[in-house]
């Protein structure tokens, strides 16, 4: 046990030279995949307690479907456990802190490196805090590095934590380039002596800081913010390199989901080449069956009727249903069947003998689809209708549909609604949908009372109020 380690770096060899800035960069972006993969957090938080999605045999995925969080299963202490989220923090902030160092020591590390990387950490923070006001309100605001013992806290208000969330996320954007091709003010030559092939979606650009940016401008109510910096996007779609993904690629096994399509801001990758797929840590393995995996069932479904509910347009390329009973569209598989199969997203890698089947999807945490949507919402809001009709007729032209035409407010909205349910069914953004705009009771079987009462945010975990007696249980949660 008084061995020293071989394969850690010691904290007065740290810090010395550029591959320790890499290292503890990197490290922030695996951390963050660690709190969003982790038991399919992104998509136990962001969708499965929409009502979209039937359960056939996990009990602790029932649970969250029939909103019964405190059931006592350990995947559901995992879920209710937000200290991934939380060293995804202390890393940006020890990165903050002390990356500067390295610049004094290694004359390679120039300060525009410097530059880039705190910037890139302050957008890796500003996204955890963006989970965590989602998920759980109400949570402590760490701002800077702290060293030895750990200190209580306790919770900063949601709006508070947005708002430090929008300020890291607005510092952020100045400093990152659109792309990592060297071509930038902000990034020149070679990152880390890697092609941009390397890096394409997974790291922090303009792109997705404007893309965090709009969004927390969203839940914050200021759609004047959330239009600006869409605006920033749309603008430069160049730039970033960023187009419509075809419907031939959104369904591919080898297309959108494998994090460098048409459209993706910013992914968490699982590479197969970069022998990052895994067994866990994706939608996949609960939704996929034969004759894609061998498993004769999923474990998560969409049901026949809310299919046919959903996808309720003629000529839809994602998922219709014809007249004479013909289907178009692979959103999903064995339709015929009891229990059809949610095969959108089906990235398999296949290696080794006896064959070893993993997944390699990325987790699509932006694209460009859902930010003209989300543009399209905002300008709604501040009474620009033909240009949130132009907005969400990109999407919908795009997947077969005809072109929406109304100037009704309530029709535009709802269109908008549906369409992000159809375009984005699976991805993590239905559920905090119907959070934001107050449409939880309409969809799921809470009432306005428990809504009001705090039934949306998730409790804190018994493991993180121990830890910290300063702490308090979310309202509905005591």
């Amino acid at each position: 046990m008084d061995i020293d380690s071989t394969s850690l770096v010691t904290t007065d060899q740290m810090w010395k030279v550029k591959n320790d800035a890499r290292s503890a960069v990197f490290a922030t972006y695996g951390l963050m995949r660690a709190a969003l993969a982790n038991e399919n957090a992104f998509f136990v938080y962001g969708e499965l307690r929409s009502g979209d999605f039937d359960v056939t045999v996990r009990q602790d995925i029932s649970s969250v479907i029939k909103q019964d969080l405190n059931a006592d299963y350990g995947s559901m202490n995992d879920w209710k456990d937000w200290r991934r989220f939380y060293a995804v923090i202390v890393q940006a902030n020890l990165c903050i802190e002390k990356l500067q160092l390295v610049a004094a020591n290694d004359f390679r590390y120039r300060q525009e490196d410097l530059k880039l990387d705190i910037a890139a950490v302050r957008y890796l923070r500003a996204l955890s805090y963006f989970y965590l006001a989602r998920i759980w309100g109400n949570v402590p605001l760490i701002r800077s590095n702290v060293e030895g013992d750990f200190t209580e806290r306790s919770q900063s208000s949601e709006a508070d934590v947005f708002s430090f969330a929008a300020t890291e996320v607005a510092a952020a954007a100045s400093e990152l380039p659109w792309r990592y091709n060297g071509l930038w003010p902000e990034q020149q030559g070679l990152y880390y002596g890697q092609p941009e092939s390397q890096f394409q979606s997974i790291l922090a650009t303009k792109a997705a800081a404007y893309a965090l940016g709009a969004h927390i401008a969203a839940w914050q109510g200021e759609y004047a913010t959330t239009e600006r910096y869409c605006q920033l996007i749309a603008d430069n779609a160049s730039n970033g390199g960023f187009a419509i993904t075809p419907i031939a690629s959104l369904t591919s096994a080898t297309g959108l989901f494998a994090g460098k399509g048409y459209s993706v801001i910013f992914s968490i990758s699982f590479a197969a080449a970069n022998q990052e797929a895994s067994i866990k840590g994706h939608v996949e393995d609960w939704t996929l069956s034969e004759p894609f995996i061998q498993k004769k069932i999923p474990e998560i479904y969409v049901n026949k009727d809310s299919i046919v509910s959903i996808f309720n347009e003629v000529n839809d390329t994602r998922f219709s249903l014809a007249v004479d009973g013909s289907i178009k569209g692979d959103y999903f598989t064995n339709f015929s069947n009891s229990i059809p199969m949610f095969s959108k997203i089906k990235n398999l890698s296949v290696s080794q003998t006896p064959v070893l089947r993993s997944f390699q999807s990325s987790i699509i945490v932006f694209r460009l689809e859902e930010i003209l949507l989300l543009r399209a919402e905002a300008q709604l809001f501040l009474n620009q209708k033909p240009d949130a009709v132009t907005n969400l007729n990109r999407v919908r032209v795009a997947r077969g549909l005809a072109e929406f035409a109304s100037s009704d407010s309530k029709l535009i909205l709802e269109a908008i609604f549906k369409e992000r349910r159809r375009e984005l069914l699976g991805e993590g953004w239905r559920w905090f949908d119907l959070v934001r705009l107050k449409r939880v009771q309409d969809y799921t079987t809470l009432t306005l009372t428990q809504i009001n009462g705090g039934a949306t945010k998730w409790p804190i975990s018994k493991v993180a109020l121990n830890n910290n007696s300063k702490l308090v249980q979310n309202n509905f949660w005591h």
